[in-house]
């Protein structure tokens, strides 16, 4: 299913106050686009992330539920970061560094 706008791309008007603009189909409230490309560059990273993660547990762990009980989270939680369509929370990284230093700097460090 397809939605169109029913408004022009550049401005949306009521009676004679200016609501927002229209920017890549989106309606932007008046603040600064930087805002959504911060968010969008974000999330970009967080599926980035997601997949290095995945990379990282599989590569030192023997299972899901290996990696579950090494990092004291539930089954599906590790399930999800095998698969690679979840990111681990900031204490979980940083168990992951503290227990598995090597390991963990060479899969998971930033690459230039």
């Amino acid at each position: 299913m397809t939605y169109a706008a029913p408004f022009s791309r550049h401005e949306i008007a009521s009676s004679s106050k200016t609501l927002g603009r229209v920017q890549d189909g989106a309606i932007m409230s008046g603040k600064s686009p930087g805002k959504f490309s911060a968010k969008r560059e974000a999330m970009t990273y967080r599926a980035f992330f997601a997949a290095r993660w995945s990379r990282f547990v599989r590569e030192n762990f023997d299972s899901p539920e290996h990696a579950a009980m090494a990092f004291g989270v539930d089954g599906s939680t590790a399930r999800k970061w095998w698969e690679g369509s979840h990111s681990p929370s900031g204490f979980v990284v940083g168990l992951a560094y503290q227990n598995f230093p090597t390991e963990a700097a060479t899969t998971l460090r930033a690459q230039e």
